[in-house]
């Protein structure tokens, strides 16, 4: 029987090298990776909580490990902030890390709580930075408190701007049965009272519309807590300040009587 030459591959060196140059260039290129610190930061929609702080929170000030960073762990940590209602971080290109926030920003002061309400319902401590927001001067329950907060989270912040003070207010019929538990007079900053209902508190969005519309040369009450759009406007009475109903001046007839002189 013939035997088969079993014919030696040489070992090609360039291929070999070019694999080993490869492997090596990965190595490198992933130590490199692992190593390199972020360059930047960039975090968008915070108002409240400065970027200090939040890298602060998450110890970024001293730019770490690009690849160290946990975005889950991170969004995690910052969302334990009361004043954080979500977090997103995640990478970016060149080293960069994007962190976006959405705030739970303070609507109003709980005056008898002497706490600030957030736009979630959440209560904190009130500090004097958040002087500029209205001041609730009673105590609903913590669900409507919780309602208000959502409805007023609605309304443009300039409109937001124009309400001093706020007071639970439910209306009653009759016989002494609540009809809306959900109602409040918000005293404005130019004299006007208004009634809304927490659930429909968006519709303060249309007040700056309504007073250029009517063109009011008095303060009045307006009752915005329907559901028609259609402002009811009332001149306040000049008795009290939070009076829902128009005063109006009775005129009584002066009658003269006419002696007669006798002679």
């Amino acid at each position: 029987m013939k035997t088969k030459k079993v014919k030696k591959k040489k070992l090609n060196i360039a291929r070999t090298l070019v694999v080993i140059l490869f492997i090596y260039i990965i190595i490198c290129l992933g130590l490199y990776i692992y190593k390199a610190p972020i360059v930047h930061y960039e975090i968008t929609g915070n108002d409240l909580v400065s970027d200090a702080e939040i890298l602060r929170s998450l110890n970024l000030t001293d730019y770490p490990s690009y690849v160290s960073i946990n975005t889950k762990k991170s969004a995690r940590k910052l969302e334990k902030n009361p004043l954080i209602k979500t977090a997103k971080v995640s990478y970016g290109w060149n080293f960069y890390i994007h962190i976006d926030i959405s705030e739970n920003k303070p609507m109003f002061i709980v005056k008898p709580l002497n706490k600030i309400c957030l736009s979630d319902g959440t209560l904190i401590d009130y500090t004097d930075e958040y002087i500029n927001i209205p001041t609730l001067l009673n105590q609903p329950t913590e669900e409507v408190l919780a309602l208000l907060a959502k409805g007023l989270s609605e309304v443009d912040p300039g409109v937001l701007y124009t309400i001093s003070e706020i007071e639970y207010r439910p209306s009653y019929s009759k016989d002494n049965k609540v009809i809306d538990a959900n109602r409040f007079l918000l005293s404005m900053k130019d004299k006007n009272l208004v009634y809304i209902t927490a659930k429909n508190a968006k519709v303060l969005n249309l007040y700056l519309d309504i007073i250029a519309t009517k063109q009011l040369t008095f303060n009045a009450t307006f009752f915005l807590d329907s559901e028609d759009t259609n402002a009811t406007v009332k001149k306040n009475s000049t008795t009290t300040a939070a009076s829902t109903t128009t005063s109006t001046k009775k005129t009584t007839k002066k009658t003269t009587t006419t002696k007669k002189k006798t002679t």
